[in-house]
């Protein structure tokens, strides 16, 4: 490895930072018709009209319509929740709800306390805040620093067979967000905490992008690897059919496609910033500063 730190002779061109920048107004922020889910009181989801509707009629305690939206309450939060899970498994088994994981998320408030948990696969449609981590993988091969990225399985839930970063996967409740970045990256990677024993958190970005299934709102918690040229990331948990090393050209090339993952390509726009292949004064890079949260924050 000629250096600790990646560093790129010169940054992307202008045509290319115009297509990213182009790509990223496109597929992110608060389009269309959405309405506050208000939960005992507090401003937590958005709803689609139709997830709306479901909602209120579904909902087998108190709801409130209004000007500011759709209010739902219940005597405890622990009430609440069990309240949300009832009603997310009569909407599986109704074939309304898809890609149950048995696996909750936590929802928090706005200082980043747990209220409640709840199966992930029903943050989408209620629009409520996730939390993710991304690892960026780069190793210095031939001269010159390259990226790893994985390609998702083709029997992923969400964007089968679509690029993505080297690791990438939700927090679940009750976890650290250090410890869901080491679970991951061993079940995707085969990566040891050994190996990555000096990771450290790089930046926090604001997901916010309306899918088919709700509105994707997720905070992803990035992480940088350096790997040594002779490791070579191994999937473990089937997730991941492979990985392949990019130069930055390569991978903005499959962006152009629509190749990789929304936010996968995200992650790794900011890892272009931050060491130089942007340029710091161009549009692309302030609505990718915009995204950004400060680390600190829960």
């Amino acid at each position: 490895m000629s250096a600790e730190r990646p560093l790129f002779p010169e940054p992307l061109g202008e045509a290319e930072h115009q297509t990213l920048l182009e790509w990223i107004r496109r597929a992110y922020g608060l389009y269309g018709s959405w309405q506050t889910l208000w939960l005992n009181g507090k401003p937590l989801g958005r709803l689609s009209p139709q997830w709306a509707a479901q909602v209120v009629k579904d909902w087998h305690g108190e709801v409130n319509e209004n000007a500011d939206g759709i209010a739902l309450n219940a005597d405890s939060w622990l009430a609440l929740g069990d309240g949300l899970q009832h009603l997310a498994f009569e909407w599986k088994r109704l074939g309304l709800l898809h890609g149950w994981r048995d696996e909750r998320f936590d929802v928090c408030d706005s200082d980043g306390s747990v209220l409640f948990a709840l199966e992930r696969a029903a943050f989408r449609p209620l629009g409520l805040l996730s939390h993710a981590v991304h690892l960026n993988g780069l190793t210095y091969q031939d001269g010159a620093w390259r990226f790893w990225i994985g390609r998702r399985s083709p029997h992923k839930a969400v964007d089968p067979d679509k690029l993505d970063n080297l690791v990438g996967g939700g927090i679940s409740s009750g976890e650290d967000i250090t410890a869901a970045m080491l679970r991951e990256s061993e079940e995707e990677a085969g990566l040891t905490a050994q190996q990555l024993s000096g990771l450290t958190l790089c930046n926090r970005m604001h997901s916010l992008r309306p899918v088919a299934r709700g509105l994707h709102n997720e905070i992803l918690h990035i992480f940088d690897v350096i790997l040594p040229s002779e490791v070579r990331p191994e999937n473990l948990d089937g997730e991941v059919a492979g990985f392949e090393l990019f130069t930055p050209a390569q991978i903005v090339a499959v962006m152009a496609e629509g190749a990789m993952m929304p936010d996968a390509q995200l992650v790794t726009l900011d890892a272009f910033r931050r060491y130089g292949l942007l340029r710091p004064e161009h549009e692309l890079t302030r609505l990718l500063q915009e995204m950004s949260r400060p680390v600190s924050a829960a």
